[in-house]
């Protein structure tokens, strides 16, 4: 059987290549590709992602509440008190990155865990998000994703029902980032 040849035949490879040339030159001379942004335009559009100093960076309070940061040893009791990060070392995808966050004190009518802040100061808001819990959780445990930026320190605040809040943070790098 034999194929036949038709004259009107244009390669697929031409015919891709003509139309990109169609489509950028119709962005042309619609001036979306090509124009330079006017000063006061160019400032506006301007992105900063100069990271904060993460190193000496921590939350000093929330919502009126002084955050407790625990230098060197801590207690028995500050032990049950700190909530515990478990995040990637690297995340490969800033959009979801896996967080893990728990107190080990148990959950009782006198105190409790209330509340699980989660920040971020490299992010455009801080404020990732916030869990509130009651005595009948259980436990103060919550497993969620989120996103980040760039490398930073996650911050987790936990606060508890006497008003006292206490912090906790991890280091995370982030190769490709997610807001």
């Amino acid at each position: 059987m034999k194929k036949e040849k038709t004259e009107n035949f244009i390669p697929r490879r031409d015919f891709i290549g003509k139309t990109i040339k169609i489509a950028v030159s119709a962005l042309i001379a619609d001036g979306l590709i090509g124009t330079a942004l006017k000063p006061a335009d160019a400032e506006s559009k301007k992105i900063s992602l100069k990271p904060i100093k993460i190193k000496k960076a921590y939350i000093k309070e929330i919502n009126g509440k002084k955050v407790i940061w625990i230098t060197g040893t801590p207690t028995p009791e500050q032990k049950l008190l700190i909530p515990k990060l478990r995040l990637p070392l690297i995340a490969q995808d800033g959009a979801m990155v896996p967080l893990t966050m728990e107190v080990k004190l148990p959950m009782s009518q006198q105190k409790y865990l209330k509340t699980f802040y989660v920040c971020d100061l490299n992010n455009p808001r801080h404020l990732v998000g916030s869990f509130t819990l009651t005595p009948a959780n259980g436990r103060g445990y919550i497993s969620t994703r989120i996103k980040l930026l760039q490398q930073s320190y996650v911050q987790v605040l936990a606060e508890y029902s006497d008003g006292t809040v206490y912090g906790g943070r991890e280091l995370v790098k982030v190769t490709v980032g997610g807001c």
